[in-house]
């Protein structure tokens, strides 16, 4: 998953200090060494169902609005990919590691739908390519960190394999094409790249709330009566 032209090697400059961040934040460090709470892991996967719902809906969107039939093609094609995570996640990883289904979105998480909803419905094209591209280059390049550090008998390790996978390799190499060519002679080169280095701004506030969640927790604990 690499930059493929002058455009997106410059998004990926731009976003790298919050890639750094992702990679080195707590969430991530302690789900690749085993050691996240699972008071951590459940808020993320909980709140992560809710989020491909909305993530789904806003590559619905784009393709809606695609001109060109293979772009629409291809974002039909994601959007039908997140629905079904959904449902494996929901269905199968809630029973797996025992957890309540989330009913409402947390203010990280929400922050990051409406983000991508918002960029969907109402930005030029190639500024909504760019805020949904993280979710997948940025993520899919964390998501590597976490499987070179991933330790044996990791209780998380069903979670980490759903990061692997060719099919996820390919649709973020074409998506970051995609991007490529949309933008490189767009009138709207610096809205694409802000919404892309926001939308990394929002991968790392997910991520840091998941973590939080449990520290909230041991201080309520510690300070109960």
């Amino acid at each position: 998953m690499q930059a493929v032209g002058t455009f997106t090697k410059e998004l990926w400059e731009a976003a790298f200090p919050l890639y750094q961040q992702l990679i080195s934040c707590r969430f991530v460090t302690e789900l690749a060494a085993g050691t996240l709470s699972k008071e951590s892991f459940s808020h993320y996967l909980t709140q992560d169902i809710l989020y491909l719902k909305k993530d789904a809906e806003a590559l619905g969107m784009v393709a809606a609005r695609s001109q060109n039939d293979t772009n629409r093609d291809f974002f039909k094609r994601l959007e039908k990919d997140g629905l079904e995570v959904e449902f494996v996640l929901r269905d199968e990883y809630l029973k797996h590691f025992n957890l309540q289904e989330a009913r409402v979105q947390s203010k990280a998480f929400a922050d990051y739908s409406n983000f991508l909803l918002s960029h969907a419905q109402n930005s030029p094209i190639e500024v909504a390519y760019a805020a949904l591209l993280p979710c997948f280059w940025v993520y899919g390049a964390v998501a590597n960190t976490i499987i070179q550090k991933n330790v044996s008998s990791n209780p998380y390790q069903k979670f980490i394999d759903t990061y692997t996978g060719d099919e996820y390799q390919y649709y973020t190499q074409k998506f970051i094409e995609i991007v490529e060519s949309n933008s490189v002679e767009s009138e709207h080169k610096v809205q694409v790249k802000e919404a892309f280095v926001e939308a990394c701004k929002h991968e790392l506030a997910v991520y840091e709330e998941s973590y939080d969640i449990a520290l909230n927790l041991i201080v309520k604990y510690e300070n109960r009566p």
